[in-house]
């Protein structure tokens, strides 16, 4: 299958990189290849979220933009903009260091869940 990016805005279509249904969705992403996207490590910058997998595992689709619930680990982000990287379990973490800029809407301490604007 091949895949083509023109006209995407907020989601796109990828091959999946060691990717499982049912339990890899809403976690971050990074570009793994051509075409291609994987679980992130801890610290890297994470360039979308994963909103399905396809059942056989082959490929996924990531959202780049808008809106996005995600866990996060470590320290409680703050409201505004903030410096975020992955962490090792597929959420996010503050990090000054390696993280990229975002705007945090909310953060729901009870349940480690902070709602930030991905572009």
């Amino acid at each position: 299958m091949s895949i083509s990016f023109t006209g995407i805005r907020d989601r796109a279509t990828f091959k999946a990189s060691s990717l499982t249904f049912g339990s890899d969705e809403g976690k971050v992403c990074k570009v793994t290849a051509n075409q291609t996207v994987g679980l992130c490590a801890d610290s890297d910058k994470f360039h979308g979220v994963i909103e399905t997998i396809e059942r056989d595992n082959a490929y996924c689709v990531v959202r780049k933009t808008g809106y996005c619930q995600l866990d996060y680990s470590g320290a409680a982000p703050s409201a505004g903009i903030v410096k975020l990287a992955a962490d090792a379990s597929g959420g996010v973490k503050v990090d000054n260091t390696n993280g990229s800029e975002y705007l945090v809407v909310d953060v729901d301490t009870a349940n480690t869940k902070t709602t930030v604007y991905l572009g």
